[in-house]
């Protein structure tokens, strides 16, 4: 007997569990495009979309690369651009969206016929930002249009032009890039963004030997997309003659396993340890205190600390079948829901099988709240 050949339609495709992006300033150069497209066609580097902040462009239209489809907001210079894989859009259903307020900022919803990310979310959104500074207004983008609530992932990436402690420790900061930066990341904040960059790696390198390196590219994960996250590395992609690094960003299923091994802090032996901690001295800090030494009599102290307490402090050993998202409100929530299946099985009535939805319900949004948090 023949098979049926294997459905192409979307709603016989697999979920969107893996997700590679790139993101570069390619300085509206050709050149800097050609070499950095030219570096993702080996199956490694390969990547589904590509996030471009200030593309080349010429009357209006962008260059094209084999392979991939460009998106771009319908003006004659645009800032930003997607370049999306033609394998990813045969199996995804991507729509570009263009924010009226301004031209600098182009988000990208990305449809999946199964749930994303191994999580119950359908859509996810990527969103391509180039905050130029534009006078009087500090930039062309402003946080609330960066930055918006929603209750599915949605990670914000490109080019800000703004200065934060947050992933350049290393930087003396002036009270204006203070200033300019603290309305971006306080907005993060307040909705649960994280930044996911590594601290202190460089994203910018000027020509000239006026500046020195500075990270103003950044990614920002909403808490529903940051479970998600797995890779952000502006070091493995070589060079394309763009003063910007290339960027790496990578999306994987959050590990079904999140218990991981902590303190049992109920069976400490606590008048041992507090008489260990009230010996325990702290060097005093490196004189004049200047970032790398700073740093490791930091790091030297806070792992003297750590290493004390865990001498003393027994560790858990969690079950590889537990879920570190999992509350005590759970726990009762799932068994009241399955308390009311069992009762509607039995009783087979239209008020016991009401019960048992709304308990279904109600355990599903815990769940999915407790998930993303």
């Amino acid at each position: 007997m023949m098979k049926n050949p294997r459905s192409t339609s979307r709603h016989g495709l697999a979920p969107a569990t893996k997700l590679r992006l790139v993101q570069h300033n390619s300085l509206g150069s050709w050149d800097v495009f050609l070499s950095l497209f030219s570096s993702l066609t080996e199956g490694a580097s390969r990547a589904n979309i590509i996030l471009l902040q200030d593309p080349p462009s010429s009357k209006g239209f962008l260059p094209s690369f084999q392979g991939f489809k460009s998106f771009a907001p319908p003006i004659a210079r645009p800032r930003v651009a997607y370049y999306v894989s033609l394998s990813f859009l045969q199996q995804f259903a991507v729509l570009p969206f263009f924010p009226p307020e301004t031209d600098d900022f182009m988000p990208l919803d990305v449809y999946t016929p199964k749930a994303c990310f191994g999580q119950m979310f359908y859509p996810c959104t990527i969103g391509n930002s180039y905050a130029r500074p534009i006078p009087p207004a500090p930039h062309s983008l402003s946080p609330e249009t960066a930055f918006s609530s929603f209750d599915f992932p949605y990670l914000v990436a490109g080019e800000c032009n703004i200065h934060n402690a947050a992933s350049d420790p290393s930087r003396l900061l002036s009270s204006k890039e203070e200033k300019e930066s603290a309305p971006y990341f306080s907005r993060a904040s307040d909705l649960g963004y994280t930044l996911p960059n590594t601290p202190g790696i460089y994203t910018l390198f000027p020509f000239s030997g006026t500046h020195g390196p500075s990270t103003i590219d950044r990614s920002f994960a909403n808490p529903y997309a940051f479970p998600a996250f797995h890779l952000w590395d502006a070091t493995t992609l070589p060079s394309t003659g763009s003063d910007h690094a290339p960027i790496l960003i990578s999306l994987h299923p959050p590990s079904p396993h999140n218990g991981r091994p902590g303190p049992r802090w109920q069976a400490v032996d606590w008048p041992s340890l507090t008489d260990q901690l009230k010996e325990w001295q702290v060097h005093p800090p490196p004189n004049p205190p200047s970032p790398n030494p700073l740093d490791q009599w930091f790091s030297s102290a806070l792992s003297t600390l750590t290493k004390t307490i865990e001498a003393t402090a027994p560790r858990s050993r969690p079950s590889p079948k537990s879920k570190g998202w999992c509350t005590p409100l759970l726990t009762s929530l799932r068994k009241e829901f399955t308390r009311a299946t069992r009762k509607a099985k039995k009783l087979e009535t239209l008020d016991s099988y009401s019960i048992a939805r709304q308990a279904k319900l109600a355990c599903f949004k815990s769940i999915k709240r407790a998930k993303a948090s």
